[in-house]
């Protein structure tokens, strides 16, 4: 019986040192995936959602998509085209969160409302250094909530 990834103590180190080092988006899980294949899987989905809109089969619509945090923050990666850097700076929604986005009626953007929460500037640090000792405390610090950021309706306007 295969209770997941993290039940042997000794592999579940080996395997947060590996995904430390590899990255959070390219680091696929045994048995598993990466983020990167998700961000694929987001991309087709896209690909689809964009058809149904662009033929008028659902003008003025509000959507509503149910999926898990990581789909959600790949979701939000492709649609905004923010690098792998800014997407290994968010961290995971919580259980039954939620994120809206709302279309400006102007100019047909869509506004990221929901405010993002963000891994502290100390974690986004340690998380580079692959030297760090993986304990149990560290890898559930992952998933402390600590500090926001507010997107509007994207980096390339932000930047301007």
């Amino acid at each position: 019986f295969h209770r997941g990834n993290f039940q042997d103590l000794a592999k579940r180190e080996i395997t947060v040192a590996e995904r430390q080092k590899i990255g959070r988006f390219f680091y696929r899980f045994r048995n598993g995936e990466s983020g990167a294949d998700v961000y694929d899987r987001v991309s087709s989905f896209m690909d689809s959602l964009f058809r149904e809109m662009d033929g008028n089969l659902m003008p003025n619509s509000n959507i509503l998509i149910v999926s898990h945090g990581l789909f959600m923050r790949l979701f939000l990666m492709r649609f905004y085209r923010w690098s792998v850097e800014k997407f290994h700076t968010l961290e995971n929604f919580n259980n039954c969160g939620y994120c809206i986005l709302e279309r400006d009626d102007q100019d047909g953007s869509f506004i990221l409302k929901t405010e993002l929460k963000i891994f502290p500037e100390r974690k986004r640090t340690a998380m580079k250094d692959l030297k760090e000792k993986f304990s149990e405390q560290s890898f559930n610090e992952e998933i402390i909530t600590t500090s926001y950021t507010r997107d509007t309706k994207n980096d390339e306007k932000k930047n301007d």
